[in-house]
Formats: structure tokens, sequence, C-alpha cells
């Protein structure tokens, strides 16, 4: 029988490797991205891109973490919503 919570434990599911939108709009923001950071990083001297990297560090991990939380939120939301729909729970507390 196949078991969802198995594959993820061996590490055969993973929900996070699709986690890009496939579209020309997230295309086109990313290349923004992309090029005014560029403009930027030419723009600063040494120690202006020293500190530059250190934010963008300080972001993506701050990003992370909320990614990280989102995921556990939006899991225990769909769990919850299961339960109601094969329960019949009207007030299923989150």
């Amino acid at each position: 029988m196949y078991s969802i919570l198995r594959e993820m434990a061996y590490g055969n599911v993973n929900p996070n490797e699709h986690g890009r939108p496939r579209s020309k709009e997230f295309d086109r923001a990313a290349k923004a991205v992309m090029e005014t950071e560029q403009k930027l990083l030419s723009a600063l001297n040494e120690n202006e891109k020293k500190l530059y990297e250190e934010f963008s560090a300080a972001q993506m991990s701050l990003s992370s973490m909320q990614e990280v939380e989102k995921f556990i939120q939006g899991y225990i939301l769909g769990s919850a919503m299961t339960m109601e729909v094969m329960a019949g729970i009207e007030d299923v507390t989150l």
C-alpha cells in the first residue's frame, strides 16, 4: 500500500521541490529583482556591498523561517479540513 507519510520519511516526496511558480508573471518579477540587484551592487562600494550581503542573508533566513511556518500552518489547516469533512465536525479548533 502506498503511504505518503512513508514516502516523505524516506525523502521520496518533497513538497518544496515545486516551490517556484511557473508563470510569465513570476519570471518577469524574478528578472526585475535580479536586474535591480545588479544595478544596486554596481553602485555600491566594497563596505556597502558587504553590508548589503549581510542584509540579504538575514532577509533570506527570515523568509525561510516564514515559509516553514506557512507550510506548517497550511498542513494543519488541510488536516483540520479533512477531519471536518470525514467526521462531519463543524467546529474544529486549530
